[in-house]
């Protein structure tokens, strides 16, 4: 599994079988059982703002690791806060102790892109 889909799709791992599946079950906004880049950029967008607690237009690490504390990871044996340490330290490129927009964006993209196998901005089953 790419490294950037190990870390992004890290708890999707643990109930799906596979990375279109979960996107499919968390971004598909309107039941068709496709997600869109559109869709999905829409869906990060929003997510964003929903971690974005202070409205600042930064995801600082306290900000971030909240959402991950409450949940427990069995598989590995690692706390939320834990995977959530990791998940942070690999969005912060640069490394300022927060996550920008353009840098929570731009691992989105990557992360669609990797699983858009054939290219056509789409996320289906089966491909």
């Amino acid at each position: 599994m790419k490294k950037s889909f190990w870390l992004l799709g890290l708890l999707s791992s643990f109930v799906f079988a596979d990375e279109n599946t979960y996107m499919i079950e968390k971004f598909d906004r309107n039941g068709d059982k496709i997600v869109t880049q559109d869709e999905f950029l829409e869906a990060a967008a929003q997510r964003f703002k929903t971690m974005d607690i202070d409205s600042d237009n930064a995801i600082e690490k306290e900000e971030f690791l909240q959402r991950y504390s409450e949940h427990t990871h069995s598989t590995t044996k690692e706390s939320g806060t834990e995977v959530g340490q990791r998940v942070f330290d690999k969005l912060d490129e640069n490394h300022d102790s927060k996550i920008s927009e353009q840098e929570y964006n731009g691992s989105r993209l990557k992360w669609f892109t990797e699983a858009d196998k054939d290219n056509d901005q789409k996320i289906e089953l089966g491909k």
